[in-house]
């Protein structure tokens, strides 16, 4: 029996062999033709496979009834039955709904079916062609919880980004991670190298960052090489920059009115300073004598492709933009160098390197304050080259602070690593990781010997010049494991190791007599060595980390995410060094359930719910050293004799520990009408406890650095996304809302309130306190203008002129004092949003973001700081006079109460505006294939160009990375428009 049963099995072997068939074909990519590399070509249901060569060729040994199945990223699987065929060939279609199911991750990719954290994931098309100088603002209005404010207008200026409300009163800004290295700033970072930006909001998403994470994560990957030849294209633009919503400022005919009855009505026996305003007429409009269109430009290059065991992407741009403010400017140079090599099949090597070079001219301080109070009587500088100057106000002429301002900055930055990744025993991958980011800044400022007036001079020339580097290395290793279990059970575990050093030097110096003749003689050597000055710093840190995640799905519908890092960092004591940091989510896909198959209204449903633990390392490098302050010198004894002495002024912060963020969320994803229609909805509770502050003790002159306040971010997140095609005509429009609670929980400092927002007169306009948000406006309410002497008259404010703000006494005491300043509004918006579309018909296509702002406010601090005679805004010609009793500005003076802080000067900061909009004609390839082009695209793109706002300032975006001072507008560079026009071909 036994001996027929093997003649049985060596039967069916042998026709099995026999019944093996060759099948040899191409695959291509559908769209363009060209063969694709690296195709994975599996017989379904065994483990026999191929790959495909550079050409997209293939060949592989299968069973007559065998089906093949054909696998790329980013492309539809193809599954072909075989059926005696022996050539098959198969073009793949790019599958855009599979590209946007993949969300980078920390240390990873995931499916977005998968994920339990809330991340918001935004595409390379969604910011291509955007004429901006960083990232971050090609993402504004893009993500839910994502709030972005340009701060200043200056080209190159960073703006502020925070995700999920401000959580601390000092550092906010979120950590970038690009192509896996950590960096605090992405300057240097070319836009259009960029293939996708992930904003990771939750614990459970963030907890794998630890310290890092506390502030929200976005991930940037740079674009890699892809398809089976080589592929080279040109994107650029150029245009213009202006300034909108324009302040109207008296003119001189006006200002010498006001001026004369301010001087009256602040000294009633005063005389006017001008006898016939009439006859001053216009005047000097000085934000016409320093603003410019300011002209902006783009041009960049790639080639990219892979053969059959490399990919390549190579690209560099040089991005160039003058400010709207004159000489001022900015220019940069990147290079980008993305590669991958297949050494075998089980070891992978590569590098991600970006290298970029940035100029910039800076504008002189204060210089819109200037043009905002100069005496518009003045002419700015005559037939003979002599500036101007008033002798009304000492404000400085700001045509001549342009003149005579002699301010760059340059520098150089290298970002990036090299990595190999080892596969073995099927389900192990080993990475490691060694990056570096190094950069070097070299500042000079040269002021010349000059005088415009008593006021603005200087008599002796200066130059003052500094360099620096910051050098960082960090190397990360970890090792993956994933493996699937009877199409039941998927497991993913990753551990990994990480260390971090970060160096900065800084060597400055100054010196008075250096000459001017061109910035080729401008060295410190040949200026006086009697006063100059020296300074020598600089700081190290370092990290080490220990990480480990887990990623289990049972079913394909019930989901867990466990993470935990521990920490260290030298900025810590070391009794308190390290630090713990665990978060947990679970998700349950539940359009996934049996009881749910015969429900065709969802294509996906998921729930889940995130918690955890997050850290942040918002504290100064050897905050926890002992200072000793020297030169303290006193003279004392018997003898009276000076003695040297040296002591302790700053109590040393030996307990300092991490501030903690534990952050909860709960979110929802649906899809309806097969995917085109999808939702997403989350809320978060984002608690920021032991902040960091500086708080007084008793018997230190100084305060100590202590772990004291809590802060709490609350609120709704919501997405909404509609994509379809019909014919030639396809479109996808999406909108996204977020709401922000933001609250002081605690101050642990006995409950004193923490000052700031300073106007720069002694004035300060913010005070954080509990049960109100960080950094809100404090001051006294108004209840309109005293009209008359019998309503000043019993009043809290005996002192008053009739067209006196009144000011309401909170706390009934009929007096007016620090105790009736109350909470006037907070910088935070309550509600932010964004909304984007995209429409395209055969060549044709049309794109258009709009955002808003609503509940925030802005303190206008520019018409607050008044010293004396300086302009005033149009608005004011409509102040109180006994022929004119307005009820809303008060009278004209030099100082006074009204211009104590007060809700007068509060505005609300609420805008929408039409962020972009772009036109553009993709030309036919036939017609393009005639020059040898694969593509060929032109449009016209406006930036910024609308903004409807109550706000009566240049621009309602008052950001600030100050939590303490944000929404102070003193004169920042306003933000502008940018119009252009683009080319994009590739070959």
């Amino acid at each position: 029996m036994k001996i027929k049963l093997t003649l049985c099995m060596l039967l069916a072997a042998v026709c099995s062999a026999w019944a093996q068939q060759t099948v040899t074909g191409k695959v291509t990519d559908q769209e363009d033709g060209s063969g694709m590399v690296g195709v994975n070509v599996v017989v379904k249901g065994s483990t026999t496979g191929t790959q495909t060569d550079i050409e997209g060729n293939y060949s592989i040994s299968v069973p007559e009834n065998a089906v093949l199945t054909y696998s790329y990223v980013g492309y539809t699987t193809e599954e072909i039955p075989v059926n005696n065929q022996s050539v098959i060939n198969v073009g793949l279609v790019t599958d855009v709904q599979s590209l946007s199911e993949v969300v980078v991750v920390g240390y990873g990719v995931q499916r977005k079916a998968d994920v339990t954290g809330a991340i918001s994931s935004i595409k390379q098309e969604d910011i291509a062609n955007r004429p901006v100088s960083n990232a971050e603002q090609a993402l504004q209005g893009k993500a839910a919880g994502v709030l972005i404010t340009t701060n200043q207008g200056t080209p190159g200026a960073a703006p502020s980004v925070r995700i999920r409300g401000v959580g601390t009163t000092g550092n906010s800004n979120p950590l970038y991670v690009v192509d896996g290295m950590f960096v605090d700033d992405i300057r240097y970072l070319n836009p259009g190298d960029i293939e996708s930006m992930d904003v990771l909001k939750d614990a459970s998403s963030l907890a794998i960052y630890g310290v890092r994470g506390a502030n929200g994560v976005i991930i940037i990957t740079t674009k890699t090489g892809r398809g089976a030849k080589a592929s080279f294209s040109y994107d650029g633009y150029a245009g213009y920059t202006s300034v909108t919503n324009r302040i109207e400022m008296a003119n001189a005919s006006e200002y010498g009115a006001l001026i004369n009855e301010a001087i009256v009505n602040t000294d009633p026996g005063a005389s006017p300073r001008y006898p016939d305003p009439s006859a001053l007429g216009e005047g000097t409009n000085w934000f016409d004598e320093i603003f410019q269109p300011g002209f902006i430009q783009n041009h960049q290059v790639s080639a990219m492709g892979a053969g059959e065991k490399t990919t390549y992407s190579i690209s560099g741009s040089y991005f160039s933009q003058e400010g709207i403010v004159k000489t001022s400017d900015y220019k940069r140079y990147t290079l980008r160098f993305n590669n991958s090599y297949q050494a075998t099949d089980f070891l992978k090597l590569g590098n991600n390197v970006a290298l970029s070079y940035e100029h910039t001219n800076n504008l002189p301080g204060g210089i819109i304050q200037n043009a905002y109070m100069m005496d518009p009587t003045v002419v700015p500088v005559d037939a003979n080259g002599v500036y101007g100057f008033s002798t009304a106000t000492t404000v400085a002429n700001p045509v001549a602070q342009l003149a005579y301002n002699n301010n760059q900055t340059k520098g150089g930055r290298i970002v990036g690593n090299v990595f190999g990744e080892l596969t073995f025993l099927k389900n192990f991958t080993l990475r490691t990781s060694y990056g570096v980011d190094m950069a070097y800044n070299r500042s000079s400022q040269f002021t010349p010997v000059y005088r415009v007036s008593p006021s603005q001079f200087n008599e002796r020339s200066r130059l003052n010049r500094s360099q620096n580097t910051n050098n960082t290395w960090l190397w990360e290793n970890t090792l993956s494991y994933n493996k699937s279990f009877n199409d039941i059970h998927n497991l993913t575990a990753l551990v990994g190791y990480t260390s971090q050093q970060t160096t900065y030097d800084e060597l400055s110096g100054s010196r008075l007599d250096v000459p001017g003749y061109s910035s080729d003689v401008q060295y410190l050597r040949l200026g006086n060595a009697v006063g100059q000055t020296v300074t020598d710093e600089g700081n190290t840190f370092t990290y080490l980390s220990y990480l480990f995640r887990v990623n289990y799905t049972l079913l394909d519908r019930y989901l867990l995410t466990a993470s935990f890092r521990r920490d260290g960092s030298s900025r810590f004591p070391t009794n308190n060094r390290f630090g713990n940091f665990p978060a947990i989510g679970l998700g349950w896909r539940i359009s996934e359930e049996p009881f749910m198959q015969n429900v065709n209204l969802f294509d996906n449903l998921k729930l889940r719910a995130s918690y955890g633990q997050i850290g942040n390392i918002n504290v100064p490098n050897y905050a926890y050293f002992p200072r000793i302050a020297p030169n303290l010198d006193a003279v004392f004894g018997p003898t009276q004799t000076p003695q040297i002495g040296a002591t302790e002024l700053r109590a040393t912060a030996f307990n300092l520990l991490w501030e903690v963020v534990t952050q909860t969320d709960i979110g929802l994803e649906a899809s309806f009408l097969s995917n085109r229609l999808t939702f997403e909805a989350d809320y978060y509770n984002r608690k920021t406890s032991d902040i960091i502050l500086e708080v007084d003790i008793a018997g230190s002159p100084e305060p100590i650095l202590t772990n004291a306040a809590s802060v709490i971010n609350s609120g709704f997140e919501f997405s909404l996304g509609w994509q379809n095609e019909t014919g030639p005509f396809t479109y996808s429009v999406g909108a996204n809302l977020t709401t922000v609670h933001n609250e002081v929980t605690d101050l642990g400092n006995g409950g004193i309130p923490i000052i700031g927002g300073g106007l720069g007169n002694g004035r300060n306009v913010t005070l954080t306190n509990i049960g109100l948000p960080i950094g809100g406006f404090y001051g006294y309410q108004t209840l309109g203008i005293f009209q008359d002497e019998s309503q000043i008259a019993g009043s809290a404010q005996p002192d008053a002129q009739p067209g006196d703000l009144i000011f309401r006494d909170v706390d009934a005491n009929n007096v007016i004092d620090a105790s009736d300043r109350v909470y006037l509004g907070s910088s935070i918006p309550k509600v932010f949003w964004g909304f984007n579309s995209n429409f395209a018909y055969k060549g044709f296509d049309l794109a258009f973001d709009v955002q808003g702002n609503h509940g925030n406010k802005i303190y206008n601090g520019k018409r607050a700081v008044r010293f004396g005679n300086e302009n005033y805004e149009q608005v004011i010609l409509n102040r109180w006079t006994p022929a004119n009793p307005s009820n809303t500005e008060p009278r004209v003076t030099n100082g006074g109460q009204n211009y104590d802080v007060s809700d007068y000067y509060i505005e609300s900061g609420s805008f929408v505006r039409l962020r972009n909009i772009q036109i553009g004609y993709t030309f036919p390839k036939a017609l393009v294939e005639r020059v040898k082009l694969s593509t060929l695209r032109v449009y016209v793109n406006a930036l910024n160009p609308i903004t409807f706002t109550p706000y009566s300032g240049f621009t309602p975006e008052i950001g600030g990375n100050d939590a303490l001072s944000r929404g102070v507008d003193l004169n920042l560079v306003p933000v502008y428009a940018t119009y252009t026009v683009g080319l994009n071909f590739g070959f």
